[in-house]
């Protein structure tokens, strides 16, 4: 008997096929629900700090007991320019925009969420529960 033998099978073929739709319906559904944003919100240590439109080009310096912050909104966007916290993984972020982006700078307990013009009047939840 002379059987040939292939590196991929039918089914793996299938199988690679079926797990690259998949992902691509999950990153659909995740892009889905997302939409420009209208503000900046800003909180340390859970606490909300202020709320800033996108619309406004604006820099905000946020000096707390955790350290000091940098936020610059340019365009629709917003980032945090320069922080003092020994990592400077916030920094490195880059600029968002849609709503319910996040950037967080763990060290001085600082979040910013983008929120939409009907979300501005909402509290954020404190958890999520599955």
């Amino acid at each position: 008997m002379d059987h040939k033998s292939s590196f991929f099978k039918k089914a793996d073929i299938a199988l690679a096929i079926a797990l690259l739709l998949l992902g691509g319906a999950v990153f659909a559904l995740l892009q889905s629900g997302r939409e420009a944003g209208a503000f900046a919100v800003v909180t340390v240590d859970g606490t909300e700090w202020g709320v800033y439109p996108l619309s406004e080009d604006r820099t905000i310096d946020i000096e707390t007991p955790f350290g000091r912050n940098v936020l610059r909104i340019e365009d629709g966007a917003v980032r945090i320019e320069d922080a003092d916290c020994p990592n400077r993984d916030c920094v490195g972020k880059g600029r968002i925009s849609q709503t319910n982006q996040i950037i967080l700078c763990l060290p001085h307990k600082l979040a910013v969420t983008i929120r939409s013009e009907s979300d501005s009047g909402k509290e954020a939840p404190d958890a999520v529960s599955y």
